[in-house]
């Protein structure tokens, strides 16, 4: 697999910087906060400034993303956050729980979070951050995923993984599909300690446009906390699960709920 087209992969970096700092920068802080040479920073950020992408404070010389950097992903926010639906949601799951609440999609050979709402005592993984990855063979937000998969893509992918990640034990591919049975059986996917040792975490397939990758809603917290209340924690995740997908079935005919 080729590997990303760099200065694609910058300007994305640029704009999740802004993203997390949520405040104006200048040149110097936005090539230390992303690790970037300076110069290439400086035509990097006023490339986007000539598009209009972002703007320029002479005064302070600061950037700062412009309302047409947001509007690239309105139609997007007005299917999957209109009302703010889907983050209202994880808040009101993460109250109910104390538990982190994590919302991810696939990336490459990973989940990645797109949005976490942290959790209180029970979650102990205050660390967790978006943009955070989980392996896709070896996570429950990962198996939700793979449930969707056709089994010849499914078995394509257990090989790639297995042989570009030699550092672990393989994933065995008849084990894989036991356990992504009993995701589709029971409509959730569990694990223990995947990628935060003494963490747990259970997760669900969540309504997405059609256009749109899938994704899945979870709950993580500690393993003892996960398993004294797994079946309150699973049973307030499916509520928040159907009032999302109720929402989404609201939404114009270019949109609906994925099936498994």
């Amino acid at each position: 697999m080729p590997g990303p087209v760099k200065s694609a992969q910058r300007v994305v970096e640029v704009f999740e910087y802004f993203a997390q700092r949520r405040a104006p920068a200048t040149l110097s802080q936005v090539a230390a906060g992303l690790d970037f040479p300076p110069s290439s920073t400086f035509a990097l950020l006023n490339t986007l400034r000539d598009l209009g992408y972002l703007d320029y404070s002479r005064e302070d010389r600061t950037y700062v993303p412009t309302v047409r950097a947001a509007l690239l992903g309105l139609w997007v926010n007005d299917a999957l956050l209109a009302d703010g639906t889907v983050v209202r949601l994880m808040y009101k799951l993460r109250d109910e729980t104390e538990c982190t609440v994590t919302l991810g999609i696939q990336s490459g050979f990973q989940v990645q979070y797109i949005h976490v709402v942290k959790g209180g005592a029970v979650a102990g993984m205050t660390d967790v951050l978006a943009g955070a990855t989980r392996p896709l063979l070896r996570s429950a937000m990962g198996q939700v995923i793979l449930a969707l998969k056709p089994r010849a893509e499914l078995r394509a992918l257990v090989t790639r993984i297995n042989a570009e990640d030699s550092s672990r034990p393989p994933v065995r591919f008849n084990e894989l599909v036991t356990k992504l049975d009993e995701c589709r059986e029971r409509g959730y996917a569990y694990s223990e300690g995947i990628a935060t040792p003494g963490s747990g975490t259970i997760a669900m397939l969540l309504a997405a446009p059609r256009h749109q990758p899938p994704m899945v809603l979870g709950l993580a917290a500690r393993i003892p906390a996960l398993r004294a209340h797994r079946e309150r924690y699973r049973a307030a995740l499916a509520q928040v699960v159907q009032v999302h997908r109720e929402h989404m079935e609201q939404l114009p005919q270019t949109f609906s709920a994925p099936q498994r």
